[in-house]
């Protein structure tokens, strides 16, 4: 009953800190290309799961295309697709609900936003130059080592 009660803590506080990253909004972002694979529910209820790359990262947060029509506050499970970790069960998971949805020539661009603590993006973000140029192209190969820092306003 204890190990329960502590599970509902850490969801609870994790949904906290979530909400006030949020509404700051303030944390820097970076245009970084790391494989992922999204997955939920369409809007009839079929299961998708598809493969992408981000076209940015934050602590809180991602940026990719889709060619599945999201809307704002889906939820969606974003997995990292890394090197050495191909099995489902081994790749770094999370919950991200969808805060922004725009139309694209190839599709979807989305903004999600992470529900939970864990650090999905960690190795990627330690492999970054302290300044680097700000870019919005998204490499003809994307380099999951490459990325460039980016700061965005409140409204990107």
């Amino acid at each position: 009953m204890d190990e329960q009660r502590k599970n509902v803590e850490e969801r609870e506080q994790d949904t906290q800190m979530a909400s006030a990253h949020m509404q700051e909004r303030r944390e820097a972002r970076y245009e970084v290309p790391i494989e992922v694979e999204i997955s939920g529910l369409t809007r009839d209820g079929q299961v998708f799961h598809e493969r992408t790359f981000t076209r940015d990262v934050s602590e809180w947060g991602c940026g990719f295309i889709a060619s599945v029509e999201l809307k704002v506050d889906d939820i969606i499970a974003v997995s990292v697709i890394s090197p050495g970790a191909e099995e489902p069960a081994t790749r770094p998971t999370s919950l991200f609900q969808v805060v922004r949805v725009t139309r694209e020539a190839d599709g979807w661009l989305v903004g999600a936003w992470k529900m939970n603590r864990e650090k999905m993006w960690s190795p990627y973000l330690e492999k970054l130059p302290e300044q680097a140029p700000a870019s919005t192209e998204l490499p003809e190969e994307a380099d999951p080592a490459r990325g460039d820092r980016l700061e965005r306003d409140r409204e990107r």
